[in-house]
């Protein structure tokens, strides 16, 4: 009996391993549901702040303007200055170029290009893209940039010269471009500086999104993207 309870254990346990993957990519799909449900929540309270008609609100993720893609790093590409990553879903999935790219800690990046079955990523670790963030308490905006150092860290700058922070204050997606909505963690401020020959302020900050160990994403199709670009370019829907 004592054997044969050996043998259940081992073999309860080689399937329990064998199962990680499947349960891995199950987790993923569950925090994109997760995701969508937790903007659905926002957006119903910020209807409730405009309209002040609690009658009017629907909570769950009807409400929700954004849903979530799950997907798997295939490749990443960090060591140098003008990175990427490659994961593996594309058009056939629904994805798209500018599509937002997220972590279950932050930022990653944004969708460069597309193939039917893979995407190309331009991460944070790119000295060519500079998403614009903010300071999460103040709400004062920047550009973040990668100086092509260390992994572990970015800088803000552009900030105002009369802008407040402090070290140890979050930094967010500031939602003015049309790939992240506001309030995305990016990371954390570790110290202050000003750059040779420039009145604005910089941040140093660290990365919540662990490059080095990233594995799986969250991809954000946001189904309001193509009627903001035609605003902002001057074409109205009729």
């Amino acid at each position: 009996m004592e054997i044969s309870g050996r043998v259940y254990s081992v073999t309860n346990k080689t399937q329990t391993y064998l199962n990680l993957g499947t349960t891995n990519a199950g987790l993923m799909q569950r925090i994109g549901e997760l995701e969508e449900e937790i903007q659905g929540y926002k957006k119903a309270f910020e209807n409730l702040s405009d309209q002040m008609q609690p009658n009017l609100i629907q909570l769950g993720v009807d409400n929700s303007n954004y849903h979530f893609i799950p997907a798997r790093v295939t490749v990443s590409r960090i060591s140098g200055v003008n990175n990427y990553i490659i994961i593996n879903k594309g058009s056939e999935d629904g994805v798209t170029e500018d599509m937002a790219v997220i972590s279950v800690d932050g930022v990653v990046g944004v969708v460069e290009s597309v193939s039917q079955n893979y995407s190309r990523v331009l991460p944070l670790l790119n000295s060519g893209y500079n998403p614009s963030c903010m300071i999460k308490n103040t709400r004062f905006s920047g550009s973040l940039f990668w100086d092509g150092k260390d992994p572990q860290f970015t800088q803000l700058s552009g900030l105002p010269s009369h802008a407040s922070y402090s070290i140890g204050d979050t930094i967010v997606t500031s939602g003015f471009s049309n790939t992240f909505p506001e309030g995305v963690l990016v990371g954390v401020v570790e110290e202050a500086y000003k750059r040779k020959n420039e009145v604005d302020n910089s941040l140093k900050v660290r990365l919540f999104t662990d490059f080095s160990t990233l594995r799986e994403v969250l991809i954000i199709r946001d189904s309001l993207h193509e009627e903001r670009v035609k605003i902002e370019k001057g074409v109205s829907e009729k």
